[in-house]
C-alpha cells in the first residue's frame, strides 16, 4: 500500500538557489517563479474566498473565476523583517491539501518561502500550528520540526519559531497583536480563511470584515485582505496557476493599467483593473498609506468635478475614474471616526437629507428585548451628525446594536450605481453611552440579538430628528395626521407582522394606515397558515424601498428589498385588495420555505405556492400569473412529453399545481406540518430523501399511491420510498 503521508520530498521541494532568487524579486511586486516550479493546476478545497492585494511589494500567488475577471485566492508579501501569505480557505492548510501532489507543492513552496529558508534549512526549521493537531502531526511525520500551539496563552511561545501557520477566525482579539510582533520581528505567517465564512458564521453583532476580522487586522500591514467574495469553482474544481495570475490584479497594478488610458476601454486588462479596484476599495482601511494616496492622486487629475450616483443617473462600469471615486469615497464614510463625522454629498441624494430647519430631538423609546432583530425608533439619523445613545448598564456589552439605515444591500458588484455601494453603518454598545452616526444618515434603529435576556429596556436617544412612522394599533389616526408630516425622508409602516420602509413622500397623503396593515397583516397571516408556524411572529418580517437593491427585482431576507416604484404598490389598499401582488407575495413567501421539502433547485418553485395561495385566500377574483394559467400549464406539460425534461421554476410548478387542483390546499398544510415536526436527525439530508419523504408524506396526506404521478414526471422517487405507499390507491390526473 503506497504511503499516503505527505512527503519531506515535496514539503521542502525548492532549491537552495530559490531562496535567493525571492529576495531579489520580491520588491518587484511579482510572485517569483520558481514557486511555480512543478507547479500546474491547484484544487479548490471548498467555497474559496477571494483576497485583496495592495502593498506595494504583495503579489498574488493564484486566482480564480469572478464573472468575466478574476479575483486573487492566494497572495503574499513581506511586512518588516517578515513574510506573510494569505490563503482563500482554511483547506490549504490542511493533510488533504498537502496529499495534492501539484496543490501540496505550492503550499510547501510558500513555507519555504514565508519562512525565508532553503530546502537544506529546511529540516532545522520550527514550525507552530495553532488549534489544528491533524496538520501538526501531518508535518511531523514528513520530518519537520514541529510545535502543536493551543490554549490560552500560546501567543505568548512563538519565540523560536521561523513558521506560523493558524486560521485566522479563531483567532481572538489579544492574539493578534502577538502575532503582528512576531512577523515584524522577522517571522514567517502563513494563514488560511474564507471572508464569507467568518462574515456568515463567526462575526458577532456590529463587527465588519474590514475592521474585525483577524486576518485582515494582520494581513492589512502587508496590504493583504479577506473580501466577502467568494472563486466562482469550475467544473473539476481546479485552476490553472500558470495562467490564473493575469495582470491588474494587485491595486498598484491596476493603478498603472489606469494611468495608461487616455480614452475608453472595454480591454480584458481594463476591465480586470477595475474590477481589482473596486475590490480594494471595498475593504481599503481609512488610514491606508500603502495605496490610497497614489489613487487619490491619479483621481483629482482625471476628475474635475465630484462624481455623484443617483437613480435615474446611475454611475456605470464604463466610467472607470467615477466609478472609483464613488468606491473611495464610500469606503473612506463607512470608516469615518465618529468624532469626525461629516455629511457626504453622496447623502444628499440618496438616501436623502432632512430640511435644514429640521431639529434633533431627545426621545425615550421602550424596547422589548425578547424580540430579536431591529427596533425602529422614529427618528432619524441626518448625515454627519452625531447621535447619543444611552442604554441601562446592565445592556452594555450584550450584544445590542445601534444601526443607521436600512437600505443594507451591498452593490459592489453590481455593473452600475444608483446610488452609494454601501451605506449603512453599525455601532456596537459596549457601554452605557454609545456616539454613533454616519456620513450617508439614516433611519436608526436598536438591533437586538437573539436570546437576549434583558427584558424591557429603556432606551434614550438624542439628536435624532422624527420621522414619520404608523404603528398599527398604537397610532391613533390623529397622531397619524401630525406625524406623516414629520421632516424626515424616510418613514415606517408597522405592525407586529410586517414593517414598509419607504420614502415619507409617499404617504404623506396616505389616510388610512390602519387599513392598510390590517390587509398586509391578513397577508403574513395566511402565509404563516400556509407553512403552518404561528401566527404570532419572534420579530415582524421588514420589507425596504430602495434606490438600487443587489440582486434582482426584488429578493427575499430581511429585509426583503424592492425598488422605489414599489412605494405605491404596497401602499394602494384598493389595487391591492383587487388584484393582489404576485411580486411581494412571492418574496414574503420566500421567507417561509423550508429546505427540507424545497430541494436541488426549487427556491423558485416552492415559492409559488404562497402566491397562489394568497391570491386564492385574499384576492379569489384576482388573475393569476399568466405561466399558472390553464393554456400556459398545457403548453408547458406539452413541452415536457415532447422533451422528457422539466427545466426551469414554471416547468417544475406544474405537479405541484396538479396536485393542488385535485387536492386542494390543506395536504400541503398537513405535509408541511409533519415536517416541521419531525426530530432533527429524522430531518431528509441528501437529495433522494427529501425526494422520497415528499412522496411518502404527500401519498399520505391525500390517501392516494403518488408513485405513478411521480414517475409520470420523472422526478426520480426511490423503489423502496414507493413501495411504502403503493398499498395506496393510485392517482393520476386526467391527461
Amino acid at each position: 500500500m503506497p504511503n499516503s503521508r505527505p512527503s519531506f520530498r515535496i514539503l521542502c521541494c525548492l532549491a537552495s538557489a530559490i531562496s535567493c532568487q525571492v529576495a531579489n524579486t520580491a520588491n518587484a511586486a511579482a510572485p517569483p517563479r520558481e514557486l511555480f516550479e512543478g507547479v500546474d493546476r491547484i484544487t479548490l478545497p471548498g467555497v474559496v474566498g477571494s483576497l485583496v492585494v495592495f502593498g506595494p511589494e504583495a503579489f498574488v500567488v493564484a486566482a480564480g473565476p469572478s464573472g468575466n475577471s478574476q479575483l486573487p485566492l492566494i497572495a503574499a508579501g513581506p511586512l518588516e523583517k517578515g513574510r506573510v501569505v494569505a490563503c482563500g480557505h482554511n483547506g490549504y492548510l490542511s493533510p488533504g491539501t498537502l496529499k495534492h501532489k501539484s496543490t501540496g507543492k505550492l503550499i510547501s513552496n510558500l513555507m519555504l518561502w514565508a519562512a525565508n529558508k532553503t530546502q537544506d534549512q529546511a529540516q532545522r526549521m520550527k514550525i507552530g500550528v495553532v488549534d489544528d493537531r491533524g496538520m501538526a502531526d501531518a508535518l511531523r511525520s514528513a520530518g519537520l520540526q514541529v510545535e502543536a500551539l493551543s490554549g490560552p496563552s500560546w501567543s505568548r511561545s512563538l519565540n523560536g519559531l521561523q513558521l506560523l501557520l493558524l486560521s485566522p477566525r479563531k483567532l481572538k482579539g489579544d492574539e493578534v497583536d502577538p502575532v503582528l510582533k512576531y512577523v515584524r520581528q522577522g517571522g514567517g505567517l502563513m494563514m488560511g480563511d474564507a471572508g464569507w465564512v467568518w462574515e456568515g458564521y463567526n462575526a458577532k453583532p456590529g463587527e465588519v470584515l474590514s475592521q474585525d476580522f483577524a486576518g485582515n487586522r494582520i494581513g492589512r500591514h502587508a496590504g493583504l485582505m479577506w473580501s466577502s467574495r467568494n472563486i466562482e469553482s469550475p467544473a473539476d474544481k481546479e485552476v490553472n496557476v500558470s495562467a490564473s495570475v493575469a495582470p491588474a490584479l494587485t491595486a498598484h497594478s491596476a493603478l498603472d493599467e489606469l494611468s495608461r488610458l487616455s480614452g475608453p476601454s472595454q480591454s480584458d486588462a481594463v476591465t480586470q483593473a477595475v474590477v481589482t479596484l473596486e475590490s480594494t476599495l471595498s475593504l481599503l482601511p481609512r488610514e491606508d498609506a500603502l495605496f490610497r494616496p497614489e489613487l487619490e492622486q491619479l483621481l483629482s487629475q482625471r476628475l474635475p468635478e465630484p462624481a455623484l450616483p443617483r437613480p435615474r443617473q446611475a454611475i456605470k462600469t464604463s466610467e472607470i475614474f467615477a466609478r472609483l471615486q464613488v468606491a473611495n469615497e464610500t469606503r473612506k464614510v463607512l470608516d469615518e471616526p465618529v468624532d469626525q463625522l461629516s455629511a457626504h454629498p453622496m447623502a444628499d441624494v440618496f438616501p436623502s437629507q432632512p430640511p435644514k430647519a429640521a431639529r434633533g430631538v431627545k426621545r425615550q423609546i421602550t424596547v422589548n428585548t425578547e424580540q430579536p432583530r431591529w427596533h425602529s425608533t422614529g427618528l432619524y439619523a441626518r448625515s454627519g451628525d452625531k447621535i447619543t445613545v444611552t442604554v441601562p448598564a446592565k445592556a452594555a456589552g450584550q450584544g445590542l446594536i445601534v444601526r443607521i439605515g436600512a437600505h443594507k444591500d451591498r452593490l459592489w458588484h453590481k455593473d452600475q450605481w444608483q446610488r452609494a455601494p454601501e451605506i449603512t453603518r453599525e455601532f456596537r454598545v459596549d457601554g452605557a453611552t454609545t456616539i454613533a452616526g454616519s456620513g450617508f444618515g439614516g433611519l436608526i434603529y436598536i438591533d437586538i440579538p437573539r436570546d437576549c435576556k434583558l427584558g424591557t429596556i429603556e432606551v434614550e436617544i438624542d439628536g435624532g430628528i422624527p420621522a414619520p412612522r404608523y404603528v398599527h394599533g398604537e397610532t391613533s389616526q390623529a397622531d397619524w395626521r401630525e406625524s406623516r408630516h414629520f421632516p424626515a425622508p424616510w418613514a415606517e409602516l408597522a405592525s407586529s407582522k410586517f414593517i414598509i420602509t419607504l420614502p415619507s413622500e409617499a404617504i404623506r397623503e396616505l389616510d388610512r394606515p390602519n387599513e392598510l396593515m390590517d390587509y398586509w397583516d391578513r397577508v403574513l397571516d395566511a402565509c404563516a397558515d400556509l407553512a403552518t408556524i404561528p401566527r404570532e411572529r419572534p420579530y415582524p418580517e421588514r420589507f425596504v424601498i430602495d434606490a438600487q437593491i443587489s440582486a434582482g427585482y426584488m429578493h427575499a431576507g430581511y429585509p426583503i428589498m424592492a425598488p422605489l416604484n414599489l412605494a405605491e404598490e404596497v401602499t394602494d389598499l384598493a389595487t391591492l385588495q383587487k388584484k393582489g401582488n404576485w411580486g411581494v407575495y412571492h418574496e414574503i413567501g420566500h421567507n417561509h420555505q423550508e429546505p427540507e421539502w424545497t430541494w436541488d433547485g426549487l427556491g423558485e418553485v416552492t415559492v409559488n405556492l404562497f402566491s397562489m395561495y394568497l391570491l386564492d385566500t385574499l384576492n379569489p377574483r384576482a388573475a393569476h400569473h399568466g405561466m399558472v394559467q390553464p393554456e400556459s400549464l398545457a403548453r408547458l406539460r406539452g413541452e415536457f412529453q415532447q422533451s422528457g425534461k422539466l427545466d426551469g421554476p414554471w416547468p417544475q410548478l406544474v405537479p405541484y399545481i396538479e396536485l393542488q387542483r385535485a387536492f386542494g390546499w390543506q395536504p400541503f398544510k398537513t405535509v408541511f406540518a409533519q415536517y416541521r415536526e419531525l426530530d432533527a436527525k429524522d430531518r431528509p439530508k441528501t437529495l433522494q430523501a427529501k425526494k422520497d419523504l415528499w412522496l411518502i408524506l404527500f401519498s399520505q396526506a391525500v390517501r392516494h399511491n403518488l408513485g405513478p404521478f411521480y414517475d409520470d414526471w420523472k422526478i426520480g422517487m426511490s423503489d423502496e420510498a414507493k413501495a411504502k405507499v403503493n398499498a395506496l390507491p393510485a392517482w393520476m390526473p386526467p391527461r
